[in-house]
């Protein structure tokens, strides 16, 4: 059974990580070493390559301590780490396909901010800040587009009329927004259905 950080501490631990501190980097592998490991099996359904997959999450981010930047919470860092080093091992297997997400996008905005399994799965402020940050770097356009349609509600027509565009040009914003967004979020979707299944288990 593994201890959790509290989040309100992350930011004490990583200044202490970035000092050098042993200690700090001890209490964030007991912490989470169990859960990264159990998910990159799941991943992975390979032990050996889901602990290799971790070990190398964790010596990166020793190696690279000086230069660290979470801006979610370290135990959403660790997750996305091993979420990606994942992928890579399955891209070498050419499996890499079966964990496309073709809905992510509906999934996050009709479901997981509504779930209170979502919000286990990852504090809240980590779901948000993760979409918000995915939103930000959307072109200017389709960005705006996006925020019309998903979060305001709007239809393609009163999109249409409110930016004077046509609704196929509101179409091809959306489409471009969508699929950015499922490059810059399958990792946290990944994770909330980790969890979610987990919990079945």
């Amino acid at each position: 059974m593994y201890m959790v950080v509290d989040y309100s501490e992350d930011r004490e631990l990583l200044t202490l990580l970035r000092r050098g501190e042993i200690s700090a980097f001890v209490d964030i592998y007991t912490a989470y070493y169990d859960a990264l490991l159990n998910y990159a099996d799941r991943l992975l359904n390979d032990m050996e390559a889901a602990r290799d997959v971790v070990q190398q999450v964790y010596y990166k981010m020793w190696e690279n301590r000086d230069t660290l930047n979470i801006s979610l919470s370290v135990k959403a860092y660790l997750f996305k780490s091993v979420y990606h080093g994942s992928l890579n091992t399955l891209a070498h297997q050419k499996n890499i396909q079966k964990y496309e997400r073709e809905q992510l996008t509906d999934f996050y905005f009709s479901t997981v901010i509504q779930s209170p399994e979502a919000e286990e799965a990852l504090w809240k402020s980590d779901i948000e800040q993760a979409i918000q940050e995915a939103i930000a770097i959307l072109p200017e356009k389709c960005r705006e587009v996006f925020v019309l349609s998903k979060i305001e509600g709007l239809k393609n027509r009163e999109i249409a009329e409110k930016l004077n565009i046509s609704e196929k040009t509101v179409e091809r914003h959306m489409s471009i927004a969508l699929s950015k967004l499922r490059e810059e979020l399958d990792w946290l979707l990944q994770i909330i259905l980790f969890f979610s299944f987990s919990h079945w288990g």
